[in-house]
């Protein structure tokens, strides 16, 4: 609040499922996460979950990394609340059986059938535009941004889709200046195979097979066959083409050297269509680096950590792009009326201004390589955690809305077009408390 707690900007499928494990699992309430759980889940479409639900009715498919949020909850759900996996069973009125169908409430599913028609919705491709296409849904998408894409790569397993037109991710500011040349022009398209989206989907799908559940119907033959299959082949490839040890590149390199300018880090995204933004230094990686370290080499997660610390974190969030890089723009103002297109109407929302929700993942990522690590390399790891805390900490008491705000500007400077309280940034701080709780670290 107060900037998303009005009308069709209250309720973002994203935002949401990244909230729910800190906000109500952690806090024991249980029936309200099974409640948006099932609820969303009702509004699946294209394989996806909407970026904004608008009461389902009007809700936007543009964002391919909800659904996996999405997913990651309902494991977490099962975990929590020990539920057993009974939430799988329950059932679901789909407002939307079929890609094409209009608005309804005929059709009752159980939930693992829609998790099933997701992961093979994903497997087998698909392309589509998004309805009512225009300045109706969107007055400032070129035309080409309404078309949308996302599938499976069978040989990494890796999650993929969106184009240099639109913005499927949470880095999702589009160019709104006519007057500066950046109108209609995504700030940060991340298309291709996104590091943090790769990372989730791995947690989801070996998630999903370590409960036992079987989602592929015998009416399909997937590539991977099983969702272990699946998981595996994204485990056996994720360093090979992700990772940035040297300036030679990736082992699996498609532009050797030609644009790598900063080593010690998984690239953010690969195989997108301008290429040199799969090698910026960005947060994304650390949700990967806390959902998935399992499958990571340890020594490429200690040196990426070591990385985003020392080159990202500022007093109090995460920012959004390397301060050495040439786009590297660290302070926020939506109201900028300047010609210059870098930052006019707020164009560097995710080029530099420092986020809080991501550092919740850091903190935990710093929390699973200390369980890995000699005892003094993880004292030292928990003592990061306690100074981070301790910050926010210290912003929590002295804030007028008693919260955690959605970012700064660089150097942790305050901006005044921040929400000042956050549901994600205080979600990922209470998911931290709980991980060092379950973990028997103390404060």
């Amino acid at each position: 609040m107060p900037h998303f707690a009005t009308g069709y900007m209250r309720s973002w499928g994203r935002d949401t499922f990244i909230s729910l494990r800190g906000l109500l699992l952690v806090t024991g309430r249980f029936p309200e996460a099974r409640d948006i759980i099932l609820g969303y889940a009702a509004t699946l479409r294209h394989g996806l979950i909407p970026n904004l639900l608008d009461g389902g009715r009007n809700a936007r498919y543009n964002c391919r990394d909800a659904v996996w949020w999405w997913l990651q909850a309902i494991i977490d759900y099962i975990a929590i609340s020990e539920d057993g996996g009974q939430i799988l069973q329950s059932p679901v009125i789909r407002l939307y059986p079929s890609d094409e169908a209009e608005y309804t409430t005929e059709v009752t599913q159980p939930l693992h059938e829609i998790i099933n028609e997701a992961l093979v919705t994903h497997l087998n491709g698909l392309e589509f535009r998004e309805r009512n296409a225009g300045r109706r849904i969107d007055e400032h998408m070129t035309d080409a941004g309404f078309n949308n894409s996302i599938g499976v790569d069978p040989e990494t397993g890796f999650v993929f889709g969106g184009n240099i037109h639109n913005c499927g991710t949470w880095m999702d500011k589009m160019g709104s200046s006519a007057e500066a040349g950046n109108k209609g022009v995504p700030s940060t398209p991340r298309d291709g195979s996104a590091v943090e989206i790769v990372g989730l989907s791995w947690s989801a799908v070996s998630g999903l097979a370590g409960l036992g559940v079987q989602v592929y119907s015998h009416q399909q033959v997937p590539v991977f066959g099983t969702l272990a299959a699946w998981a595996e082949k994204i485990r056996e490839n994720f360093d090979k083409h992700f990772w940035i040890g040297s300036k030679s590149g990736a082992q699996v390199e498609p532009h050797p050297a030609e644009h790598v300018n900063r080593t010690g880090l998984y690239k953010d995204s690969v195989g997108s269509g301008q290429g040199w933004t799969d090698y910026q230094l960005r947060p994304n990686q650390v949700i990967s680096l806390a959902l998935a370290q399992d499958m990571l080499n340890t020594e490429h997660v200690r040196l990426a950590l070591d990385t985003l610390v020392t080159r990202l974190m500022g007093p109090l969030g995460l920012a959004t792009l390397d301060p050495e890089d040439w786009a590297h723009r660290g302070d926020y103002d939506n109201s900028d009326q300047s010609g210059d297109k870098t930052v006019a109407h707020g164009a560097n929302y995710h080029q530099g201004p420092e986020w809080v929700w991501p550092v919740g993942f850091l903190m935990r990522a710093l929390l699973s390589l200390a369980s890995k690590v000699t005892s003094e390399e993880a004292e030292r790891l928990r003592s990061q955690v306690r100074a981070i805390l301790a910050r926010l900490q210290s912003l929590l008491e002295s804030s007028d809305w008693l919260g955690l705000p959605e970012l700064t500007n660089s150097r942790g400077l305050e901006c005044r077009d921040s929400n000042p309280i956050q549901a994600w940034s205080m979600a990922t701080v209470l998911d931290t408390l709980y991980d060092m709780d379950r973990l028997g670290v103390k404060l």
